[in-house]
């Protein structure tokens, strides 16, 4: 069974780059509580904006640290060490609660899972002994290098797998989490995905990966191996081949332009109904976006930032298109889009937009974008106009959401 959630979910990422700075106990600079515990005082604000899945950092204890030009970091998850689930997120217990918390709301909790992204500079105690057979130093290695390799893990070592697969089951059936966004999965086989979903006690409800890499001159990336140098194409065969989901870094592309004629070449807007429903789409994350200000380190990594001017108009994109869109906490909740999101969420919902819809193009018509999305019915749902001079049909549809001289949402009146 593919791991793609209902067909009707909005996910939240819910955490970013700057959480955790204290280089101790405690989360956010200053601030006396987890942030496991944060988010479970959020669970009503949350569920009220309609997110039918949460996805939370990775879960393990991390207690790698840097400082450089008077900034400081470390901890994030990204540089786990043993997988002992008091992190600097919150203890274990938390995260059950927390769960438990979301679930009572109809929303599902997915987790970040690292496998193979490590440095041994930053990292302490690991919990394999370097060099030996658990690295793909000593050993061997399924997928492209993190850096320059030294410290990837030898993934199909019986060693590595079975304890990577006993920490999924801790996680999903002593915590209660329903999938996995798996990261930086061109540096592993998708089978070695494949058999650890397919290895746990229950069924995943959603699992989705994050396949960045647009060289198409990364020899021992598994996915240039079998597509060739078309990224979209490798995307979409990561998604099949591991049964879930993949983030439509095509469409950040056309995002990052800050043009609206250009949202129609994304994946979603382009692909069959099987492939549209294995997309999830996004505006930023924690690598790609800023993140709230830090004494220890700024405004976050801000690799890929979208351009502020265009954020909004990012949104009504992607919460009106097919696909499954994946909403930033900082974008929500700390820089003055809840209205705005909830709002479009609500209007996805009502007018039946899946994430498999298909959707009728209007540009070669209109300036900017315009397009017609269509619900499961095969009904005609929501009009979308992005820097568009497209104007929906008032005697068939009603304005649902506007910003003036950005975009408008209209929804079909047989659904009001």
């Amino acid at each position: 069974m593919p791991n793609r959630g209902n067909g009707k979910d909005i996910i939240l990422q819910a955490f970013h780059w700057n959480l955790v700075k204290t280089q101790g106990d405690g989360t956010i600079d200053g601030r006396d509580m987890s942030w496991y515990r944060i988010l479970t005082e959020s669970a009503d604000r949350i569920a009220s904006c309609g997110f039918t899945i949460i996805y939370l950092p990775p879960p393990w204890r991390d207690d790698s640290a840097w400082e450089s030009n008077g900034k400081h970091g470390g901890g994030e998850g990204y540089y786990w060490h043993d997988f002992d689930l008091n992190s600097r997120y919150g203890t274990k217990e938390e995260l059950k609660e927390l769960i438990l918390a979301m679930h009572s709301r109809g929303i599902k909790a997915i987790v970040d899972l690292v496998t193979n992204h490590r440095d041994g500079n930053r990292m302490q105690k690991d919990i394999w002994e370097y060099p030996g057979e658990c690295w793909a130093k000593g050993g061997t290695d399924s997928g492209g290098s993190f850096f320059d390799g030294r410290f990837d893990l030898s993934l199909s070592n019986p060693r590595v797998n079975k304890r990577i697969k006993e920490a999924m089951n801790e996680l999903m059936d002593e915590c209660g989490v329903d999938g996995w966004r798996w990261d930086y999965v061109w540096g592993y086989e998708v089978n070695e995905v494949v058999n650890w979903i397919k290895s746990t006690h229950k069924e995943e409800y959603f699992s989705v990966g994050e396949y960045w890499q647009d060289s198409p001159f990364m020899t021992n990336d598994p996915m240039v191996k079998r597509y060739g140098a078309d990224e979209g194409a490798r995307i979409l065969g990561w998604a099949r081949e591991s049964n879930g989901c993949a983030f439509d870094i095509i469409l950040k592309r056309c995002i990052q332009s800050a043009d609206a004629r250009n949202l129609k070449f994304g994946l979603i807007a382009k692909s069959s109904a099987e492939d549209r429903a294995a997309l999830v789409t996004f505006v930023d994350n924690h690598d790609m976006g800023a993140s709230p200000y830090s004494p220890a380190n700024g405004w976050g990594q801000q690799c890929w930032p979208c351009p502020p001017h265009f954020k909004s108009r990012a949104y009504a994109f992607i919460l009106s298109m097919p696909g499954t869109p994946c909403v930033y906490w900082p974008d929500c909740f700390d820089w003055g889009h809840e209205a705005e999101i909830k709002e479009l969420i609500r209007l996805r919902k009502k007018a039946g937009i899946t994430s498999s819809s298909e959707w009728i193009d209007l540009t070669g018509n209109y300036y900017g974008f315009a397009g017609i999305i269509l619900n499961e019915k095969k009904e005609e749902a929501l009009a979308v106009s992005i820097n568009s001079n497209f104007t929906a049909a008032p005697e068939n549809w009603e304005t649902g959401y506007e910003k003036k001289g950005e975009y408008t949402v209209w929804i079909n009146k047989k659904f009001i």
